[in-house]
């Protein structure tokens, strides 16, 4: 009678390196389907973010604003906010898309007569909305409710606020357009000089109403003032030229170059939260120095940044939703922001 033969050593041994081998062939191509499903994910988000700035616009008559500021004695008409009788009335942009993001129910729980972060509205803006989250971004949403405060810090609360990687790109650091910088066109309008033109950066087809203090003039004249009403058939440059929502992802946390800056934070990472709207000053490339020529995924601080390789995800006022490279000079991201600047700009 014959025996069966057993795998002698060396037999085993190659048999476990061919298993290794097959592993580490199949784990990258697990990764690059999940991160393929993920973008994939991450654009229909935009995408829904997109239709619901255009339903919006079509029952409001208006393009929704990129934030509201109303201060005691200056109400914001053109949004319903009535002004407080002390302190500030702060809403983002994204509060105001809620009944159109399939959110009617948390739309009604948050209290636009307080403002994001009262106290009254602390279950509301701690509610993780799903459509604005990209899959993505390396930590998850629970992980990511900003606290106003430096992620790890032992100081009370600020607030809670959950995330949101999408935000809105509405303008751009006008020193960009003189030296020693020089990489876009001057701001029509816009004087670094004269704290009086700050508002004049915010180039975007969707803008800031209300009031706010200036960086350099406080509020003699504020940073910008109510601007009423604004419709898509007032971007000159055309819907599809013209951006609304970009990729900021990762925040509150700072990542620089794909890596986790732990002693800073990135503000604005809340969707309750008027800062989550930005314009774009550029970095180095190694994510480190602010104005420069880098315009996005080198810094998550208020910039475009992904954590998809070689770009971000943005919609435009036509409700299309691109994959722009970060290679895009800061003249190309100039132009696609605007709206009405007469750019002739290829972006792909």
């Amino acid at each position: 009678m014959s025996r069966r033969q057993a795998f002698t050593l060396i037999e085993l041994l190659v048999v476990i390196a061919i298993i290794a081998v097959l592993i580490g062939l199949l784990v990258p191509a697990v990764q690059k389907v999940r991160e393929a499903a993920n973008r994939m994910s991450c654009t229909n988000n935009l995408k829904q973010l997109g239709m619901a700035t255009a339903n919006y616009e079509s029952t409001n008559l208006t393009l929704p604003p990129a934030r509201v500021d109303a201060p005691a004695g200056y109400p914001v008409p053109a949004f319903g906010v009535a002004a407080p009788a002390t302190g500030t009335l702060q809403h983002g942009s994204i509060t105001f898309l809620l009944p159109y993001l399939e959110q009617e129910a948390l739309y009604k729980q948050y209290n636009m007569g307080l403002t994001w972060s009262d106290p009254g509205n602390a279950t509301a803006i701690a509610t993780i909305v799903k459509t604005v989250v990209c899959p993505s971004a390396p930590d998850a949403p629970q992980s990511r409710l900003d606290t106003g405060n430096t992620p790890g810090s032992t100081s009370a609360p600020r607030w809670s606020s959950a995330p949101t990687d999408y935000a809105l790109a509405n303008g751009v650091n006008g020193k960009l357009g003189f030296a020693p910088f020089s990489t876009i066109p001057p701001i029509p309008g816009y004087d670094p000089t004269n704290g009086a033109t700050d508002k004049n950066q915010y180039t975007g087809g969707i803008l800031p109403s209300g009031t706010i203090s200036s960086f350099t003039t406080a509020m003699s004249p504020p940073f910008y003032g109510d601007i009423g009403k604004k419709s898509l058939a007032g971007i000159l440059d055309g819907t599809s030229n013209t951006v609304g929502f970009c990729e900021d992802a990762g925040r509150p946390f700072n990542y620089r170059t794909g890596n986790v800056k732990s002693s800073s934070r990135s503000s604005g990472s809340g969707w309750a939260d008027p800062d989550a709207e930005y314009w774009v000053d550029g970095y180095s490339t190694d994510g480190a120095t602010s104005l420069g020529p880098c315009t996005a995924n080198c810094n998550n601080s208020n910039e475009n940044f992904s954590f998809h390789t070689g770009g971000f995800n943005a919609v435009f006022l036509d409700g299309s939703v691109r994959f722009l490279k970060q290679s895009l000079t800061m003249a190309q991201v100039a132009a696609m922001i605007s709206r009405a600047g007469g750019e002739a700009v290829n972006l792909d």
